[in-house]
Parts: C-alpha cells; structure tokens; sequence
C-alpha cells in the first residue's frame, strides 16, 4: 500500500501540537469541572487507538487535551477549510474524512499513523449521541485494529454533553476513564466480515463496561461479564 501523506506530522507541527495543548487544557477547565481515571492504564509507547463513546463536539479537545502523548484523530473535512480552526487541524496533522461514506485517503492516513508508532483517537459510532446511549458502532476501527496490530484502549466519556449546551448549568462534571488496554484478535470459524462485527462489538462492550446501564445504549443488554 502506498503511504500516506502526513501533512502536519513534522517540527513545525509538533510545536504548534505541544503549544495548543496548555490552552485546550485551560478551555476544559473553564467549560467544566472533570475527572480522569484509571490513567495508569495508558500504554506510553506503540501503536494506539483510543476506542470512544460520542457525546458531543467538544470529546476530541476534551480526549486529545488531557491524554499524555500526543494524539491524532479524524475530522470531518468541512473544518479544515474553517478560518483559523482548519489552519489548526491541517498544521498539527488531523485526518479529513467525508463522514457518511467510504474514506479510502482517510483510512490509508490512519494506517501510516499507527505503523509510525502514533495514538489515533476514535469515535466507531460515527456520530454524537443525542440520548447519551450508545449506538451501533461501525467495524472501521476493528480493520484498523487487524491491519496494525494496533492496542486498543477503551475510553469512557460521561457528562461532555452538558458541556456550554444552555440549561445545563456551569462547568457540568466530565468524567474520562480509560479501561484496559487489549489487543484484538480475529475470531476463529468466522468469515473476515463476521469476525470484524465481533471485534468492534467487543471494543465497544469494554467500553459498556465502565458506563452506567442508562448509557450503554444498543449494548446494554449484552454479556458484559465477559469483558
């Protein structure tokens, strides 16, 4: 496969990276009141992808902005032709993606990340949660998985909906938690297709594990036991 481009991966990128970090840190503060948990379940070296629920437009500032390495996620591709906001997410290396169909230049980017190594954030849902419930995740990410080898470590978000939405008070309490990390393996007896259903499912029943009942959705009344 033929690598692809990493615009914003470089110094120039990194600084401009390293210096948004204390300022997207000071704007979670100000917006609301939040907890991180289980953070020694972070993997500090190799290839990663942080496995999320979807609450709200602010989840990759909130993610990116207080996990310790240096995080990359996709965004939909109006925003990089944003005033000042698109300069920011093309200078520090954000993958566009056109949300809503298949992204063969977005998944290749995502690729090249994970063989070099970097943390790539991930919401599988595809979109936010209006109800805060999960919903039905898409096997992109679980193809991403099998293809690098990549750890995946669940992310649990809870609260960032409330985040400036008018009625939900000031600075409403977020929580981040971070479940175990685990590699995914391609069950045996299943078709490609069959297999990666069951690894996405799996990812997301991790991440069901350190949600309340009222929030896991689509997967409630799955096994999480056996997670």
């Amino acid at each position: 496969m033929k690598k692809a481009a990493t615009y914003g991966s470089g110094r120039p990128g990194s600084i401009i990276y390293t210096l948004l970090r204390p300022v997207a840190r000071l704007l979670i503060l100000l917006v609301c009141r939040v907890s991180v948990r289980s953070s020694e379940h972070v993997p500090v070296t190799g290839p990663l992808l942080l496995v999320s629920n979807h609450l709200s437009w602010f989840d990759p500032i909130l993610v990116a902005g207080l996990f310790p390495r240096r995080t990359w996620f996709f965004a939909k591709k109006e925003i990089f032709s944003w005033p000042i906001v698109g300069w920011l997410v093309r200078c520090t290396g954000q993958i566009p993606v056109h949300r809503g169909e298949s992204d063969r230049a977005a998944l290749e980017q995502a690729l090249a990340y994970l063989q070099e190594q970097r943390p790539l954030l991930i919401f599988p849902e595809g979109t936010v949660a209006r109800q805060e419930q999960m919903l039905q995740a898409h096997t992109g990410v679980a193809m991403l998985a099998l293809r690098t080898g990549a750890t995946v470590l669940p992310v649990a978000l809870k609260g960032s909906r409330r985040i400036l939405r008018p009625g939900a008070g000031w600075r409403p309490h977020v929580s981040v938690q971070f479940g175990e990390p685990f590699v995914p393996v391609l069950p045996a007896g299943l078709t490609r297709k069959e297999g990666l259903r069951s690894i996405t499912q799996e990812m997301m029943l991790h991440i069901a594990t350190l949600l309340p009942p009222e929030q896991r959705g689509v997967y409630r009344d799955l096994p999480l036991e056996k997670m």
